[in-house]
């Protein structure tokens, strides 16, 4: 009986299957894949809104004003400067400012890749991101008109740091109002808590009381 049935098993075993197997430990690092993307992106999202964030781009802002203030006084010879130094100055001067202005686009472009087709919806954020680009590229791209173009920079620096203070306050006022609605759902709950308490207790009282007039 052994020998009979062992060539059935070998056939058996030899037969090929097309039933394909799915690796769990495979799709749950898929899984994990996903998962650690959506968690990466939740979290830049939320450093992106953080008033920490908006306070570090208002400094490197103003920084970068600064910076285009001084070429343009240099530049005009209404700051003195030596004549040997005037050039490394510059030099150093557009070197910080395209530096920095480098780190704006990088941050624009993080945002279109966290926000993606929402992004487009918020306009001031697209107007900044415009504002960021042409900044950019008059930095980058040398112009007959040194001073209109360092003029134009300025005001759109000035007015990346208004659009960033009202954003500040905006963030500020809702989250204010966040707070104040959480607090105030909390109160109501409370109140619910202590009139179920209350009957509760009332309850309790008219056992003891019925208790007490038994005996």
């Amino acid at each position: 009986m052994a020998d009979a049935s062992s060539p059935m098993q070998n056939a058996d075993k030899e037969k090929p299957t097309n039933i394909e197997i799915e690796d769990p430990e495979e799709k749950q690092r898929q899984e994990w894949r996903w998962n650690d993307w959506d968690s990466i992106s939740d979290n830049i999202e939320h450093i992106l809104e953080t008033h920490r964030f908006h306070v570090i781009v208002i400094v490197f802002v103003v920084l970068d004003v600064v910076i285009v203030t001084l070429q343009l006084l240099i530049d005009h010879d209404i700051i003195k400067v030596d004549h040997h130094k005037k050039e490394h100055i510059e030099h150093g001067l557009h070197a910080t400012s395209i530096a920095i202005l480098a780190l704006f686009v990088v941050e624009l472009m993080v945002k279109l890749a966290i926000f993606k087709l929402q992004f487009f919806k918020k306009y001031f954020e697209v107007f900044d991101g415009i504002v960021v680009i042409i900044s950019f590229v008059l930095d980058v791209i040398p112009t007959s008109d040194s001073t209109a173009a360092a003029e134009l920079v300025i005001l759109a620096r000035l007015w990346r740091v208004a659009r960033i203070i009202n954003g500040i306050i905006l963030s500020i006022t809702t989250a204010k109002e966040e707070e104040i609605g959480k607090l105030k759902k909390l109160n109501q709950k409370l109140e619910e808590d202590n009139t179920r308490l209350r009957g509760e207790l009332e309850a309790i009282n008219k056992k003891l009381e019925a208790l007490t007039c038994d005996d």
